[in-house]
């Protein structure tokens, strides 16, 4: 019995990664990004897979975060690329809430589901708007950004969530709370650079105000 088992090990090694993603969270968002070249903007996609939480044996030992990872998806634009991916990752969320945030009384649904908004409260001199969507009880997930990149070869981004598939065994991710780092990250970087540069002034023109998180199709709480 266990040669067969190893040989089924073997031969379908993906398998125990694909019950763990369909056990945690998919996460499909749709990405608008503009360089610094003042080219076009472009318009791509990509999907964020968080893992369920890690379950020891150890009964002592509490279950750890599962893990989280980005993948491009195909669309009507042009894949994004790895480092434009991995920057991206970096504006995600999917854990908690925390002080930073503010429960609104208004709220979006994603996968069938009614889901509440949440405002963070980004520093005053990041040009950035952020919301989130309570998919689970006290677990959050980034719903709607829209920025100006303090450096790199982006100017702007938007990213809006298009939809999310939970699992049974869905959790907190590890690194899930890697955007409040980068809006301190932002925050510092104004600091030592002073106002008034390139980018200054806030998203662009037409991005949503930061009470009202016009960009999505809300409800308000029942």
């Amino acid at each position: 019995m266990k040669f067969f088992s190893r040989i089924l090990v073997l031969a379908f090694p993906a398998l125990p990664l694909l019950a763990a993603g369909q056990e945690g969270a998919f996460l499909d968002y749709r990405l608008k990004v503009r360089s610094r070249e003042g080219s076009a903007q472009v318009e791509t996609g990509f999907r964020v897979v968080a893992s369920p939480a890690l379950v020891t044996r150890n009964r002592v030992q509490r279950p750890r975060m599962g893990g989280w990872r980005i993948e491009a998806l195909g669309g009507k634009g042009a894949a994004p690329s790895p480092l434009l991916l991995a920057r991206t990752l970096g504006l995600c969320y999917f854990s908690g809430p925390t002080a930073q945030m503010l429960p609104l009384a208004t709220g979006i649904k994603l996968g069938g589901r009614w889901c509440r908004l949440w405002q963070v409260q980004t520093p005053p001199d990041v040009g950035a708007y952020v919301y989130l969507a309570e998919v689970a009880p006290n677990l959050l997930a980034l719903a709607y950004l829209s920025a100006m990149l303090p450096d790199g070869d982006y100017r702007s981004m938007e990213i809006h969530l298009a939809g999310l598939t939970l699992g049974p065994r869905v959790a907190p991710a590890e690194e899930g709370t890697a955007l409040l780092r980068t809006l301190q990250h932002w925050s510092e970087h104004a600091l030592q650079n002073g106002p008034g540069g390139p980018d200054a002034g806030g998203p662009d023109a037409g991005g949503p105000d930061a009470g009202s998180p016009d960009a999505l199709e809300t409800e308000a709480v029942q």
